[in-house]
């Protein structure tokens, strides 16, 4: 679910902040309105269910201008628990301030909350990140896991390192 083809007919790892852009996208044309976070009522949050499989969105927002997202798709489960992949993005002129970790750390917050509200018990959030991408897997080995596993992206092909974490649900 959040993978995606190229122009190029092969696959590549996936960049959320190709996200971050359809999102500014359906906020300037009204299609989709953030609504405040139960616990951070600063971080806009949307729900959605591309291709049938959850997916939360939490964003950082200035005005209409979509600084950051962090977002979490249903992505299967570990032995029987809710998985949710992690992605998350920072326009370039936002970088380097902290609002990436801010905004993971937010956002699992608010799962964490919202689903104990409705008597889940715990998820995992995943994360799968190509080795080349130094910021973001700083970020995941801090606020994930700090002992990834070394994989292969299975679409793309690419050098990855796989994050998980288990999240205990509270209210």
């Amino acid at each position: 679910c959040w993978r995606r083809h190229s122009r190029r007919k092969d696959f590549r790892m996936v960049d959320p902040l190709d996200a971050l852009a359809k999102l500014q996208e359906a906020v300037n044309g009204g299609w989709v309105v953030l609504r405040a976070g139960d616990i951070y009522p600063d971080l806009g949050v949307w729900m959605d269910e591309p291709a049938g499989k959850t997916r939360l969105t939490y964003a950082r927002v200035a005005g209409r201008k979509v600084e950051a997202v962090a977002l979490f798709a249903h992505n299967g489960y570990i032995e029987g628990i809710p998985c949710f992949q992690a992605g998350y993005a920072v326009i370039e002129s936002m970088r380097q301030r902290g609002f990436g970790s801010e905004l993971v750390e937010k956002g699992i917050a608010e799962m964490r909350h919202g689903f104990g509200k409705h008597g889940a018990k715990r998820f995992y959030v995943d994360a799968v990140v190509g080795l080349e991408n130094i910021a973001s897997n700083k970020l995941a080995k801090r606020l994930l896991s700090g002992a990834p596993e070394a994989i292969t992206d299975e679409f793309s092909g690419e050098p990855a390192l796989r994050y998980v974490k288990l999240l205990e649900c509270g209210t």
